[in-house]
């Protein structure tokens, strides 16, 4: 807790109301991260029943190489709703672990960002849930690095971290219920 300032009249109401929107913050962005992990989980984890496809690629770039020459409309059309399906599905993440870990650097964050996604498809391979594949980590590791490039520029901007804690808060609530209708909608049409 932080102590409060030698201020009277207005400035304490304002230091007050600072510091209870910074808590308010603080819980919807925790209550906002574990319904985004949950929704990750269920999207990636438990959309498929056990053992429905079991697939391997540890060929950078080949599946994404493949989607970009596929013949059909449809064929590309599941392309485009594969690559930015993984790359939306993990912007979320990259931008709450610098609020969640404040001390951690970029590069910590990417590297956390990077270990999640293979563990993902380390899971999907052994239990058949997914195809794992090197293009899925590539992609997954890319929007977590748009999602701390978006966070630092927003702190860069905002330079205060009160403030910060605010604007994510609110942009987390209103982010959530767009990133449940974008990747069911991509879900949906594969």
């Amino acid at each position: 807790m932080q102590p409060q300032p030698d201020v009277v009249g207005d400035d304490a109401l304002t230091w007050r109301t600072m510091t209870l929107l910074v808590k308010i913050g603080t819980v919807v962005i925790w209550v906002v991260s574990v319904f985004y992990l949950a929704l990750l989980l269920k999207l990636l984890l438990f959309s498929r029943p056990l053992g429905s496809e079991r697939s391997l690629n540890l060929i950078p770039f080949a599946t994404i190489s493949g989607y970009l020459f596929s013949g059909p409309a449809t064929a590309k059309r599941f392309a485009i709703g594969n690559v930015i399906g993984n790359v939306v599905a993990f912007v979320p993440l990259g931008a709450l672990l610098p609020l969640l870990r404040r001390w951690m650097g970029i590069w910590t964050n990417l590297l956390i960002v990077l270990c999640v996604s293979v563990a993902v498809e380390i899971v999907q391979g052994v239990f058949g849930v997914g195809a794992s594949d090197i293009d899925d980590v590539i992609l997954n590791t890319l929007g977590g690095l748009v999602g701390i490039l978006c966070f630092t520029l927003l702190r860069a901007l905002l330079r205060s971290w009160s403030r910060l804690i605010t604007v994510m808060a609110v942009l987390s609530l209103l982010a959530v219920p767009i990133l449940c209708y974008f990747l069911f909608a991509i879900r949906l049409r594969m």
